[in-house]
């Protein structure tokens, strides 16, 4: 999954919240953060650190992967914008 922007990563993430029935204290308690950081990040308020990125995405059982722009260039010719 491609996220170009931390407004997508926020979109995301509320996303993910909601369809796996949790409320934002739940996802907060789970990544260590406050209820508060967690409706400031949805609301586009504040931008995750890297660490918080990471700890977000895992809490939805995702990886963070690092891919080289050409990369991703070359195998949207090949194969379509994924």
């Amino acid at each position: 999954m491609f996220v170009p922007s931390p407004e997508a990563f926020a979109d995301f993430a509320r996303s993910e919240r909601v369809r796996g029935g949790l409320t934002q204290q739940e996802l907060a308690s789970r990544i260590g953060m406050s209820r508060r950081w967690v409706q400031d990040f949805e609301a586009g308020k504040l931008v995750p650190s890297l660490e918080a990125a990471f700890r977000v995405s895992a809490a939805f059982g995702y990886e963070f992967h690092l891919e080289h722009a050409e990369a991703s260039k070359l195998i949207d010719s090949l194969f379509g914008p994924s």
